[in-house]
């Protein structure tokens, strides 16, 4: 049911459009040149920025001022670190996960 309908929608546009009966190959207005190009992709990250996603991944860290401003024995410090905080995360992760396993077993 409501596949047909979107169905005869979609041909009911593809038939009623004006581009439709334009020829394949015909040549573009002279407004078209003068619009700005844009790349295709430009289109999908307006959508992504009007979401709210600031991308704050890409701009808050940059490895060449952290390598610059610390030691190699600074930056495997903090690399170690990093492991270690991982493990723990996921071992914590792990010890819920079986508390929670526990609980719905027991019916808590």
């Amino acid at each position: 049911m409501i596949r047909t309908a979107i169905l005869s929608l979609a041909i009911a546009l593809a038939a009623g459009s004006n581009a439709s009966a334009a020829p394949a190959l015909a040549p573009l207005p002279k407004v078209a040149s003068a619009l700005p190009i844009e790349p295709a992709r430009s289109a999908l990250r307006k959508f992504f920025d009007a979401l709210g996603d600031d991308d704050v991944h890409g701009d808050h860290y940059d490895w060449n001022d952290y390598r610059d401003a610390t030691s190699r024995k600074d930056r495997i410090r903090d690399y170690q670190r990093m492991q270690i905080d991982a493990q723990r995360d996921y071992w914590r992760q792990q010890k819920d996960m079986q508390k929670r396993a526990i609980k719905a077993q027991r019916g808590w």
